[in-house]
C-alpha cells in the first residue's frame, strides 16, 4: 500500500467496518473506479471478507466524491488481509497512478447502533 495511506489497526475478533471516503477530481472518477474494482477484487479474496460496497456522490462539486464501506469477519481478519502482497499491489497500483489523484480517508469502525424498521433505538 502506498506508504502515506495509513489504515488505523483494529485487531479485535468482533466484526468490523472498513469505512474509506475519497477526494477524487471529477474528471478522474472514471479512472478511479476502473482501478478500484481491481482492488476490490483482491481484498474479495481476503479470508474473512464478508462484503463492500462503493458509494458515488450524485452531487457534482462535491469534495469526498467516492465513499467505500467493507465488512469484515473481525479485525484481526482485516489486519491479515492487509499483508495480502496481491491487494497491496493493487493499492499501490490505484494510489500512484500519475494520471490520478485521490486523497483516501479510511477509518475502521464497529457496530454501536443499528436500527432496524420497528425498532425503537
Amino acid at each position: 500500500m502506498s506508504e502515506n495511506v495509513s489504515i488505523p489497526e483494529a485487531p479485535v475478533n468482533e466484526p468490523v467496518t472498513m469505512i474509506n471516503a475519497f477526494t477524487v477530481p471529477a474528471a478522474e472518477a472514471d479512472r478511479f473506479l476502473e482501478l478500484w474494482r481491481h482492488n476490490a477484487a483482491a481484498m474479495a479474496a481476503q479470508p474473512g471478507f464478508i462484503r463492500t460496497r462503493m458509494y458515488r456522490s450524485l452531487v457534482a462539486d462535491v469534495e469526498l466524491r467516492f465513499i467505500t464501506h467493507a465488512e469484515w469477519v473481525s479485525g484481526k481478519a482485516l489486519e491479515q488481509a492487509r499483508t495480502d502482497p496481491q491487494w497491496r499491489a493493487s493499492m499501490r497500483r490505484m494510489m500512484d497512478d500519475p494520471d490520478l489523484h485521490v486523497t483516501p480517508r479510511p477509518g475502521v469502525y464497529e457496530v454501536a447502533l443499528d436500527v432496524r424498521p420497528g425498532d425503537r433505538p
